[in-house]
């Protein structure tokens, strides 16, 4: 619908407000473009704020965002406004579009020098930067918090940057779309939704209300964007419901994880789903012993997976089959998966990277939302 009502959703006092445009970026491989306004804005700024205190950091002490968007890296550190701002905000901005040898001992000097309280970044990146110092066995000075904003947090990435860091890894959740809805005081301990500017369903595929303990798909509805009001907005995200609200109106109070995007879910002929997660969990830890560097698995149809590997070195007498046959534990006796060996796999161009993959259609929601 933003899509093809975008007139239609503007509000009808558009032009007494100063709005501007935004766009998605891109995760779902189709950006949306949208209007936001200065109270939206200035919201946003204090939930990140809000969060950052949860994290253990007081405005104005040293923080480091290391951040994959090529467009953030490039409007947040050209011209003299953004170098005040950065300055104002004692940030230091670094791109970890291109995470190279050379790129990651330039940081680690930075943050020695720095000094940060906290560390921002993307769980991909975050998580190849841990896997570097880890491996380096390299001493940082005391980071507070890790703050995880973007990309799926999966506990295997938490687990190597909680050792890298010697810190909590604390995830914080939301779009470009509609802003960050979510984040967790405690790491580990689900996500409290911000209710005081978000409306958060999750909901089953027939659009009824999940349980907790219950995954579904996350619909949002933000309280703050006058200038294009969104309503029970379909994010494309998965989650686990971990506490809600029945009454008056049934709605999310603490997300307990999120499980990965719509297209991460793969997609058994029956119509059921099996979370991404799992497959990264059985691919990338239970039958990695060392030699895969990175893995991404290709749902192509219901009985056919691709699963194009990064490796460091040869995989194991019998690795192969072993993951061959877990996979086909869960969906089924007659599925193929097939193995590809590939240089590198690209990131998005948002800066994320995409663990799963399925190419499946997934069953229509009945309820109407707002795509």
């Amino acid at each position: 619908m933003l899509r093809t009502k975008f007139e239609l959703l503007k509000s009808d006092d558009l032009a007494a407000r100063a709005w501007h445009k935004n766009s998605s970026g891109g995760s779902s491989g189709e950006p949306v473009t949208l209007l936001q306004d200065r109270y939206y804005n200035d919201m946003s700024q204090a939930l990140t704020e809000m969060h950052y205190s949860w994290a253990g950091r007081a405005v104005g002490e040293p923080f480091v965002k290391l951040w994959g968007s090529d467009r953030d890296i490039l409007f947040g550190t050209v011209g003299w406004r953004n170098k005040l701002s950065n300055f104002i905000r004692n940030r230091r901005l670094l791109n970890s579009f291109d995470l190279s040898r050379q790129h990651m001992q330039k940081y680690v000097k930075i943050i020695r020098r720095a000094r940060p309280v906290i560390i921002e970044a993307y769980a991909e990146s975050v998580y190849e930067f841990a896997r570097y110092i880890n491996a380096a066995q390299i001493e940082l000075p005391p980071v507070r918090s890790v703050v995880s904003s973007a990309g799926t947090l999966y506990p295997f990435i938490r687990e190597e940057v909680t050792r890298a860091f010697n810190c909590p890894v604390l995830n914080r959740y939301g779009s470009r779309e509609v802003g960050d809805l979510a984040g967790e005081r405690t790491a580990g301990a689900g996500m409290e939704v911000f209710t005081f500017t978000h409306f958060v369903e999750v909901v089953d595929e027939a659009g009824e209300p999940c349980a907790p303990g219950e995954e579904g798909d996350v619909l949002v509805t933000c309280l703050t964007n006058y200038a294009m009001p969104i309503i029970r907005y379909r994010i494309g995200d998965r989650a686990v419901v971990g506490a809600m609200i029945t009454a008056p109106t049934p709605s999310v109070e603490r997300l307990a994880t999120i499980t990965g995007r719509v297209t991460d879910a793969f997609v058994r002929e029956d119509g059921s789903t099996i979370p991404g997660n799992f497959f990264i969990h059985f691919v990338g830890v239970v039958h990695n012993s060392g030699w895969l560097k990175k893995t991404q698995i290709v749902q192509q149809d219901y009985d056919s997976i691709l699963i194009k590997m990064v490796t460091v070195a040869p995989p194991p007498e019998g690795a192969l089959e072993e993951i061959r046959g877990s996979l086909q534990l869960v969906m089924g006796p007659a599925c193929q998966v097939t193995f590809e060996f590939v240089e590198a796999i690209p990131k998005l161009p948002s800066g994320k990277y995409r663990y799963t993959v399925s190419l499946v259609s997934r069953p229509p929601p009945s309820a109407p939302t707002l795509q």
